[in-house]
C-alpha cells in the first residue's frame, strides 16, 4: 500500500507502473503485481505484453481460464506472437486439453519453426497422446538446436522408457542430472526404469535422493514404499493422478493391444447374465471410469451411465466417447462420502489396485447403492494371510478372503467370483479376481 501510494504521489506513467509490477512479480508478490498489471492496462488497454504477463501470473496462481482469456486477448492484438501461442498452449496443457495445447503449438511453430520449446512441448503432448514416434521426432530436432536442454532429455527419456528402450532412458536422465543434480522429474524417472530392470537398490537411492531435495513429493514416498515393502492404506492422489494425466491419450491402445486387458467386456458378460436377456439396470455409477473402456462395454445394458475420475486427461477422453450422461472429477472415496444419488449397478474396473484399504469405499457404497444394487469390480490377487498387500509396480493386491469379509460386513452377498488375468506384464499375467455382488434387499441405506 506504501509503495502503491508514492507510485501516485509520483504520477508514475506506463513504463514505471509496468515495471514495478515485473519486479514484484518476479518477487513473487502476486496480488501487487496483478494490481500494478491492472493500472497499466486501465492506461494502455489490450497492449499484450501486458496481457502475457498477467496470464502467466494467472497460470502461476492457478487461475487457468483467466490466463487463458488474457493469451486469447493479446492474440487479438497480435495474432502472429509466437510465444502467446505456445503460452497459450502450456495453459490448456496444464488444463488438461491436450488437442487444444496441441494446436498452440503447432501454430507457434508455424511462425517460429526452429522454437526448441514449442517443439519440446509438442513432442510430450504427442507421445501422451499416443504418437510416440512423430513426438520423438519433434524432440529429437529440439536436442539439434539445444543439445543440452534438459526437460527435452528428460521427455526423449519418457518414450524411450516408455517403450521399452531403457538403456536410452537411462542416458537420457543421466545427462539431465549431470546438468541438473536435482531434477525432481529426472530423479523420479530414472527411479522408474531402475524398477523396469529390476535394479531395485539403485531405484530406492533415487528416490531418498529425491526425497532430500523435496520431501513431500506424495508419489515418491508412494513408490519408495513399494519398492521397500511397505504396504501403505491409499495410494496418494498427486501419484494417481499424475500417473494417469500422462498416460491418458494412449491408454486405450496400450491396455488393450499390449496389456490384453479383458476386464471389463467380462465383468460386462457377467452382469448381462445376471440381469437377464434383455434387462437394463436403471443407473450405473462407473468408479474411476478413466477413458471410458467400462462405459463401452457396458452402456448397452444402462439406461442412465454416470462416470468419476480423478484424472483431468482420462475425463477428457470418456468425454470425447459421448457415452456418459454425467461425467465428474473427484476422488472416489471424497465422491462417495457426499454422494446423495441412488444407483442400482456400480462397476470399478482397475480401480481398487490403487486403493489397498477397501473398508472406506464398501462403507461409503452404503450411500449410494440401493437394495439389490450389483457390485462389479476387478482386483489383483495376493496370497491368504494378509488383506492387502503394495507391490514393487505401485499398485494394491488384495485377498479374496478380504472381500469376502467386507462383502458379508457391508451388506452384500458374492453373486460370481472369477479368477482372471488382469494383464499382461513382461509376458506374464497378472493374476486378479472378478467379483461381482449383490446389495442384500434388507439393508438400509
Amino acid at each position: 500500500m506504501e509503495r502503491q501510494r508514492k507510485e501516485d504521489a509520483a504520477g508514475a506513467g506506463p513504463q514505471e507502473l509496468f515495471a514495478a509490477a515485473v519486479t514484484l512479480h518476479r518477487q513473487g508478490h502476486y496480488r501487487e503485481a496483478e494490481t500494478r498489471y491492472a493500472r497499466v492496462l486501465r492506461l494502455l488497454p489490450g497492449h499484450p505484453s501486458i496481457l502475457g504477463n498477467l496470464a502467466a501470473l494467472y497460470q502461476q496462481t492457478g487461475r487457468l481460464q483467466e490466463a487463458a482469456a488474457c493469451c486469447r486477448e493479446a492474440l487479438a492484438e497480435t495474432p502472429d506472437d509466437p510465444l502467446l501461442h505456445l503460452n497459450l498452449g502450456a495453459i490448456h496443457e496444464e488444463e488438461g486439453d491436450p488437442a487444444a495445447a496441441e494446436s498452440c503449438y503447432r501454430k507457434t511453430l508455424g511462425l517460429d519453426p526452429h522454437n526448441a520449446k514449442a517443439l519440446n512441448n509438442m513432442g510430450k503432448i504427442l507421445q501422451q497422446r499416443g504418437r510416440g514416434e512423430e513426438g520423438e521426432g519433434c524432440i529429437r530436432r529440439a536436442l539439434e538446436l539445444i543439445p543440452d536442454y534438459p526437460l527435452a532429455l528428460n521427455n526423449l527419456g519418457v518414450i524411450c522408457g516408455g517403450q521399452g528402450r531403457h538403456d536410452e532412458a537411462l542416458v537420457c536422465f543421466r545427462r539431465v542430472l549431470e546438468l541438473e543434480p536435482e531434477s525432481i522429474n529426472a530423479l523420479y524417472n530414472i527411479a522408474g526404469v531402475y524398477n523396469c530392470l529390476g535394479r531395485r537398490d539403485e531405484a530406492i537411492a533415487h528416490l531418498r535422493r529425491l526425497l532430500t531435495v523435496q520431501p513431500d513429493h506424495a508419489p515418491a514416498r508412494h513408490m519408495l514404499a513399494a519398492l521397500s515393502g511397505e504396504t501403505t492404506e491409499t495410494a496418494p492422489r498427486d501419484y494417481v493422478e499424475e500417473t494417469f494425466d500422462a498416460y491418458a491419450g494412449r491408454f486405450d491402445r496400450h491396455l488393450t493391444e499390449q496389456l490384453q486387458y479383458t476386464v471389463p467386456k467380462v465383468l460386462q458378460e457377467m452382469v448381462a447374465a445376471v440381469l437377464g436377456e434383455g434387462q437394463q439396470a436403471e443407473r450405473m455409477l462407473d468408479l474411476g471410469c478413466g477413458t471410458g473402456l467400462a462405459g463401452e462395454a457396458f452402456r448397452p445394458l444402462v439406461r442412465q451411465l454416470h462416470g468419476i475420475d480423478i484424472s483431468a486427461g482420462m475425463l477428457a477422453q470418456a468425454g470425447a466417447k459421448h457415452l456418459y450422461d454425467l461425467l465428474e472429477r473427484d476422488d472416489i472415496a471424497v465422491w462417495l462420502g457426499d454422494c446423495s444419488q441412488s444407483y442400482d449397478l456400480v462397476i470399478a474396473t482397475d480401480v481398487f489396485v490403487y486403493i489397498g484399504c477397501l473398508d472406506p469405499i464398501f462403507a461409503a457404497l452404503t450411500r449410494c447403492a440401493t437394495p439389490g444394487a450389483l457390485l462389479g469390480f476387478s482386483v489383483e490377487r495376493c496370497e491368504e494371510g494378509r488383506d492387502y498387500l503394495l507391490r514393487p509396480s505401485g499398485r494394491y493386491a488384495q485377498s479374496p478372503v478380504y472381500v469376502e469379509r467386507l462383502a458379508a460386513e457391508h451388506g452384500w452377498t458374492i453373486v460370481v467370483h472369477r479368477r482372471h488375468g488382469i494383464r499382461r506384464e513382461e509376458g506374464e499375467w497378472i493374476d486378479g479376481d472378478l467379483f461381482l455382488l449383490r446389495r442384500r434387499p434388507d439393508q438400509n441405506r
